[in-house]
């Protein structure tokens, strides 16, 4: 099984280096469960991008403004659910924000096979994550086979991505006063949730958004672009 662990800390968060330094859990590990990661830009460095009647509109900021914002991600492989929600128990954000499990669900490849592992290699610069929005039209059932469509347009710029399980399969996992806090369902209820990713490696925020316009989720929801942050980068 494969998760996206989203890694949500509120906008009042103050932890020290230490507190939030997650290089002794990404040591922890290496040994294969975790395939990517790293923290992102913050959320007032997005720009969203939606395609309604055929224009392109671009906003800046993240598609919906929430108090736990998308700090972060890490994809993990695991053998089954509750492997993944110990592996985020001992994450560091565990203790001050929160960590939402959402298990991957591919598309379907033009041949029909399904690719069921996301490709992840270096370099990515930008994460777009896709959301749902109540004000989209309603998707259209041939509009399946599109992502996979724009995957081969895009070629390598395109590091990996899927889509999500629904938001109601998520599983929420926290820390607070030393308890163990694990809930069934997202972070919060909300009319728009984050319904896949993808990662690219592209030079420069024009060339991302011109990517994320072309993407069928622009016209189906919103696709938010978040710069990468490397940890070590203050």
């Amino acid at each position: 099984m494969t998760y996206l662990m989203v890694v949500r800390v509120p906008a009042d968060a103050n932890p020290t280096r230490e507190e939030g330094d997650p290089t002794a859990w990404v040591e922890a590990t290496s040994d294969g469960q975790r395939l990517f990661g790293d923290r992102l830009r913050p959320p007032q460095d997005a720009t969203c991008v939606r395609v309604r009647d055929g224009k392109t509109l671009v906003t800046h900021g993240p598609f919906v403004e929430i108090a736990e914002q998308i700090a972060g991600f890490d994809i993990l492989t695991v053998d089954d659910a509750d492997t993944a929600v110990q592996i985020a128990l001992t994450h560091p954000v565990a203790t001050f924000g929160a960590l939402e499990l959402r298990e991957l669900h591919p598309f379907g490849l033009p041949d029909g096979s399904v690719d069921d592992v996301p490709f992840i290699g270096e370099p990515v610069t930008y994460v777009l994550l896709m959301g749902n929005d109540p004000d989209a039209p309603e998707p259209d059932p041939s509009d399946e086979g599109l992502p996979a469509a724009w995957i081969e347009q895009v070629g390598d710029a395109e590091r990996g991505g899927a889509r999500l399980r629904p938001a109601d399969e998520a599983i929420t996992v926290r820390i607070r006063d030393g308890k163990q806090l694990v809930t069934h369902g997202p972070f919060a209820e909300l009319a728009e949730q984050v319904a896949g990713y993808d990662l690219l490696d592209v030079p420069d925020l024009d060339a991302a958004m011109a990517l994320a316009a072309a993407h069928p989720a622009a016209r189906l929801g919103v696709v938010e672009i978040r710069p990468r942050w490397p940890i070590w980068e203050q």
